[in-house]
């Protein structure tokens, strides 16, 4: 089993190794560099506001996430969050959510599993919210080419999936049953099956309602507002004109890179997403395009990692203190 992880993690590190590869050889070596040079420096400083405002919203929407099974402090949930955060970018394995889960669950008096279960919820949420993103992509018609096609594919899966996951609550119940009396072949596993259909459908019911579901969707909007926002003013800052969409495109570029598993910070996918993306969407050059990915990839990932790490740091000494005494 151990094994199996550090092979993984091998893995996720070679794919990134080969994709910035790729995207270096693509930009002419360190052509990059003399792009770089052109970026306004005063952007990085609003640029970085709103990623701590995107960890925030995270916090503040898991926190309604969670109030069905507990009201918890915003603090704890923010502290959890950075520390997964920093993990995303430091271990080649995605154990980010298992980190966050035991840290809040540490803080809260909750069992971990239960913080982790409402990580499925959260992907269900990310889900609808990227869906609608691809959507809007979508309508705004700046896309052309394989990459308005690429959108267009996306948005009608997520519609047809989105019709199948409302069916599925709605049938819920006559599913169950039928296969609760199933009789013929198999039956034991079938009727085994009604159970794990209903328990699936009593999760996807398990939303917050009222003013938690207002936290939750408040949360989510800021987040994804202050994400577009971040990629704007770096576009802003190498003295680009964006599209209406671009900005939009490349935060759902970022969010694909980032759901590559086993790859530490989305090294290499993150900056090939975005090289391809900057060359469909505004025809830059590949090492100007190399330029904007690596800033906007140091303002996901330098700040979270150092804020992150002292947060967990903290933790530690303050437990090491706990034990001691």
């Amino acid at each position: 089993m151990r094994s199996r992880v550090w092979l993984a993690g091998a893995a996720g590190i070679a794919v990134a190794v080969a994709l910035l590869s790729w995207a270096f050889e693509r930009a002419g070596g360190l052509r990059f560099v003399q792009p770089l040079g052109d970026l306004a420096v005063w952007v990085l400083i609003p640029a970085v506001l709103c990623e701590a405002a995107v960890q925030a919203c995270k916090a503040w929407k898991w926190t309604g996430i969670l109030a069905p099974t507990k009201r918890v402090r915003f603090a704890s949930a923010l502290q959890a969050v950075l520390v997964g955060g920093m993990a995303t970018h430091v271990v080649p394995l995605r154990i980010d959510e298992l980190l966050r889960a035991r840290i809040l669950g540490d803080a809260e008096d909750l069992p971990a599993a239960t913080v982790l279960g409402t990580v499925a919820i959260d992907r269900v949420i990310e889900i609808l919210v990227l869906g609608t993103l691809l959507g809007l992509a979508a309508i705004a018609g700046d896309l052309t080419g394989p990459l308005e096609l690429a959108v267009q594919v996306a948005w009608a899966g997520f519609v047809a999936g989105a019709l199948v996951l409302a069916l599925f609550v709605l049938a819920e119940a006559r599913a169950a049953a039928f296969l609760a009396r199933w009789t013929g072949p198999g039956a034991a596993l079938i009727n085994r099956l009604s159970t794990v259909v209903t328990d699936m459908a009593r999760g996807l019911r398990s939303l917050p309602r009222g003013r938690d579901l207002a936290r939750v969707i408040a949360g989510t909007a800021g987040e994804w507002t202050a994400t577009i926002a971040m990629y704007a003013l770096v576009l802003v800052g190498f003295g680009i004109g964006p599209a209406s969409s671009t900005p939009l495109v490349m935060a759902l570029g970022g969010a694909a890179a980032y759901g590559v598993p086993n790859v530490p910070g989305a090294m290499g996918t993150f900056e090939a997403a975005q090289v391809t993306l900057l060359d469909q969407l505004l025809r830059l050059p590949a090492d100007e395009a190399l330029a904007v990915a690596l800033v906007c990839h140091a303002v996901l990932a330098i700040p979270i990692s150092l804020v992150g790490s002292g947060v967990a740091l903290g933790i530690w000494l303050r437990r090491s203190a706990h034990l001691g005494s």
